[in-house]
């Protein structure tokens, strides 16, 4: 008895005409309901990140970093970048006008107070007064016939003069008008004022070296350092004082008078520094 066709026995290919072998190269498919969707947009193709608000769950606000009344945090060197904001002739302007007080630097600087120039003006303070110091010194033994002896403690006291005085007294001035409830005090102002006007020291540094102590010319050379540490106190008293006094008239009368005294007194006491610490030399015993 033989039941139907295909039932039992090995089935042909033909009777299998639904069936199709895809390792068969060349098979021809045929029409056939299968389609391929594409899924990307327009805009996201070839794996391309999708643009702001497009796929995304959440989309958060604008960034703080790019808002200009957020305020920095003082770990992050944007903070600090902002004071360190101008340009080589800006510096170079306040420069000139801190040797040459005719107007006032307050106007020029606007709201654009720096602390570059206050920086690099006390460094090179300190690096020509301890070079000045050094070759008037090596001068004076040179007349005097003995060896000289460098000292390197000489460029400490150099640094602590200058950073302290151009750093430490505008916080001090700073906080007693704050003490004083003066509403037109800017520490950031007080410390660019006080950097630059220690420009003048440079060339008083230099002047002080007195080269016409070799022709044993001693009480010559110690009115010329004289005269150039007095010149150097008068130039940057009057730049001090020109520019601070707006500041410190903001406060009642007495307390102004005095605050400008102390200002005075305190910049004299740097000139008096400058002249018997780095440039006070005895031709006999070559102390200083």
């Amino acid at each position: 008895m033989t039941g139907p066709p295909g039932a039992s026995g090995p089935a042909s290919r033909g009777d299998y005409d639904t069936l199709i072998d895809v390792d068969a190269e060349g098979v021809d498919l045929g029409e056939t309901d299968l389609e391929f969707h594409d899924f990307h947009t327009g805009d996201n193709v070839q794996g391309k990140i999708p643009a702001a608000g497009q796929g995304r769950l959440y989309e958060p606000p604008s960034s703080f970093e790019n808002d200009p009344n957020r305020p920095l945090s003082i770990w992050k060197i944007q903070f600090y970048a902002q004071f360190f904001n101008v340009e080589t002739s800006d510096v170079l302007q306040r420069c000139v006008y801190a040797l040459y007080p005719r107007v006032s630097v307050i106007d020029t600087i606007g709201d654009n107070p720096d602390l570059y120039g206050p920086f690099w003006i006390a460094s090179t303070v300190m690096l020509v007064l301890f070079f000045s110091s050094t070759l008037a010194g090596a001068i004076a033994s040179h007349v005097a016939g003995i060896r000289y002896e460098y000292n390197f403690g000489l460029l400490s006291a150099a640094a602590a003069l200058m950073y302290g005085y151009t750093f430490i007294v505008p916080i001090v001035l700073w906080g007693i008008l704050k003490w004083y409830k003066s509403e037109h005090a800017r520490l950031l102002e007080c410390v660019t004022l006080y950097g630059y006007a220690n420009t003048v020291w440079v060339p008083v540094a230099l002047v002080s070296i007195s080269p016409i102590e070799i022709f044993n010319f001693q009480t010559i050379s110690n009115v010329v350092r004289w005269a150039s540490a007095a010149v150097g106190f008068g130039i940057s008293a009057i730049f001090l004082v020109r520019n601070l006094y707006p500041v410190l008239n903001s406060t009642e009368a007495k307390t102004s008078r005095i605050l400008l005294v102390g200002v005075v007194l305190a910049h004299m006491a740097l000139a008096f520094a400058v002249k018997l610490v780095f440039f006070a030399y005895s031709i006999d015993d070559n102390s200083n």
